[in-house]
């Protein structure tokens, strides 16, 4: 029994120590005996007789007969086994961690046994299947490549629901105030928040100010286009045609009903595209027309009928926030200054219609009308004035110029804004034929029956001229009065001319009138 204690004391201190020991030959003939007594009666695992036999046997056991154990989680087997094997129990076979648990028998040399034991971790990996290879994905990042699902900006997803703003439809919390705002397509409106824009029937052109808006609310800059039959109490609103820019050829009564809003005082129609049919003799014809009515009883309209091409006729850009196109104002309440006027009880609601027919001629008008307080707005014209320029230069023509007439019995005062730095006005005429004179020359006075007259001047002036310049001394209001009598002459074209303020007066030369020899 000596000898087979020495070999169990030996492989306990193999296995605590891992120090090799070297045995005489009988006690390796001792272990030999008792490993196959004791293999018998299975009380040893097989891979322990495999491990451990007599120099220069080989002792071999099928793992069928004997099999190996199995070690939960990741505690180790008791006994570390020296050195690797080459045959494995079926389960480990190609397993990562074969190699480690299991190793070949030893080298058995002449008289001795000298394992090699391995370095000792504190934990080893458990036993587990080793993951199959994962598929190379191709870099999303990387332009031409097949798209994989789950990488942004990849794929196509569904469509939204609506197209996303990139403002708040909803209500500011406080109440914003109107401010008048100018579009990209030179059209005028209210600076309002997108949903009351859309309450108030307006169309949204943009954002307030072109996006150049000072609000901490987003607000969108709306118009308003009235059409026929339409009622508008904008501060400014289209009125247009049907199907506006295209032509329309027939149509009995298409009106516009203009309700005053409280403190206004003037009403402004800028005719930015009006082609009606024309004047015939100085009048216009009552199935091609515009009249302008009012309910308001002392309002003064300086013509209340309107025809032909008011606005030019050429396919040119055209500024539509300039102050000198063709324009007309309507003055309300325009009271008499000498005599008092009762108020009468329940007056009707103050308003202003536009009533357009058309009768075999195409045609077409896109009118903007502005509703004009008398609190000192830069629009706002002097009484009586039928036209007002309020730039210190600009051009000035007669109604009906671009048909190369004007009408009968009409008086049209055209006036300029005062620039107070200023001493002199000039005024070139381009092209002028009011009324006649003899030898188709400038006439002055009491020779004409139409004429124009400058503001500040005792007489009047017609006939024919171009290319001529009138300088004159300002006095008090500027601008140019037309008249016209009942009697009507192919050669009465109106006038164009271009105003300017100037400066500097000295060493001016003023126009001089011809004087009664």
């Amino acid at each position: 029994m000596q000898p087979l204690a020495l070999v169990f004391l030996s492989l306990y201190l193999v296995t605590v120590t891992s120090v090799p020991i070297k045995l005489p030959k009988e006690s390796y003939e001792v272990l030999s005996a008792v490993l196959e007594s004791n293999m018998k009666n299975e009380s040893l695992p097989w891979y322990v007789a495999q491990n451990f036999s007599s120099p220069g046997e080989t002792k071999t056991t099928s793992p069928k007969d004997y099999p190996y154990p199995s070690y939960a989680g990741n505690s180790e087997p008791s006994i570390p086994f020296p050195s690797p094997i080459s045959t494995f129990p079926p389960a480990l076979q190609g397993s990562p961690y074969s190699s480690y648990y299991y190793r070949q028998p030893p080298s058995l040399a002449a008289g001795h046994f000298q394992p090699v034991l391995p370095a000792r971790t504190s934990t080893s990996p458990p036993l587990q299947p080793a993951e199959p290879p994962r598929p190379v994905q191709p870099n999303p990042s990387k332009p031409n490549k097949a798209p994989v699902p789950g990488i942004p900006n990849k794929k196509d997803g569904p469509p939204p629901a609506s197209p996303r703003l990139l403002f708040p439809l909803s209500s500011p919390p406080v109440p914003l105030p109107a401010e008048e705002c100018l579009t990209a397509d030179g059209e005028v409106g209210e600076c309002l928040s997108a949903h009351d824009c859309g309450q108030t029937n307006g169309q949204m052109s943009g954002l307030c100010h072109q996006g150049m808006d000072h609000s901490a609310y987003p607000r969108v800059c709306c118009t308003y286009t009235a059409e026929c039959g339409y009622s508008t109490s904008k501060t400014v609103s289209y009125f247009r045609s049907p199907a506006w820019p295209q032509l329309v050829t027939n149509h009995s009564d298409c009106s516009l009903e203009i309700d005053i809003n409280p403190g206004v005082c003037q009403v402004r129609l800028d005719f930015l595209d009006f082609h009606l049919d024309g004047m015939t003799e100085g009048s216009c014809s009552p199935s091609n027309q515009m009249v302008i009515n009012s309910t308001i009883k002392h309002a003064y309209f300086p013509t209340n009928t309107l025809c032909g091409n008011l606005s030019p006729t050429t396919a040119e850009l055209v500024d539509y926030l300039r102050t000198d196109l063709p324009h007309l104002y309507l003055h309300l309440e325009d009271l008499p200054a000498d005599r008092k006027v009762p108020k009468l009880p329940n007056p009707p609601t103050p308003s202003i219609s536009l009533n357009v027919k058309v009768t075999n001629h195409p045609s077409k008008w896109n009118i903007r009308v502005t509703q004009i307080q008398c609190d000192g707005a830069p629009l706002q014209a002097p009484g009586g004035c039928s036209q007002y320029y309020n730039s210190f230069s600009g051009t000035m023509t007669s109604l009906n110029y671009n048909d190369n007439q004007y009408m009968t019995n009409m008086d049209m005062a055209s006036c300029v804004r005062l620039d107070q730095r200023a001493c002199a006005i000039a005024y070139t005429i381009d092209s002028m034929s009011v009324g006649a004179s003899k030898g188709n020359k400038l006439g002055y006075g009491l020779t004409c029956g139409d004429y124009i007259s400058f503001s500040g001047e005792k007489t009047g002036m017609c006939g024919t001229a171009l290319a001529r310049e009138v300088v004159l001394p300002v006095r008090g209001v500027q601008g140019v009065t037309m008249h016209s009598d009942s009697v009507f002459s192919k050669s009465e074209a109106g006038f164009k001319m271009k105003y300017r303020y100037i400066r500097d007066c000295q060493g001016l030369q003023y126009f001089r009138y011809p004087q009664p020899k």
